[in-house]
């Protein structure tokens, strides 16, 4: 049974129930292993596309604009009190 929910949702549409539910048991699983591939296919580029970002980000190479640094060292620029409630 769960065969038949997993081909009907993991299978982009590919399947109907009832398709699935009459189709030869050896079809079901040679389709599951299939998606359950491609899936772990994707993960892994997934997990390799990060990896490659985080090992290539150098952070000293980011710098604030001075513009932006400034404004920091000053503190700001307004000053907020709050109303009395009298």
């Amino acid at each position: 049974m769960t065969e038949v929910f997993e081909l009907t949702y993991h299978g982009g549409g590919g399947f109907t129930y009832s398709e699935v539910w009459n189709m030869p048991v050896p079809h079901r699983k040679f389709s599951l292993k299939k998606i359950e591939e491609f899936l772990n296919k994707v993960e892994e580029k997934r997990n390799e596309s990060k990896q490659v970002v985080t090992e290539n980000t150098n952070m000293s190479k980011f710098q604030m604009p001075d513009a932006v640094k400034k404004a920091m060292e000053k503190g700001p620029t307004f000053v907020s009190k709050a109303k009395s409630k009298n």
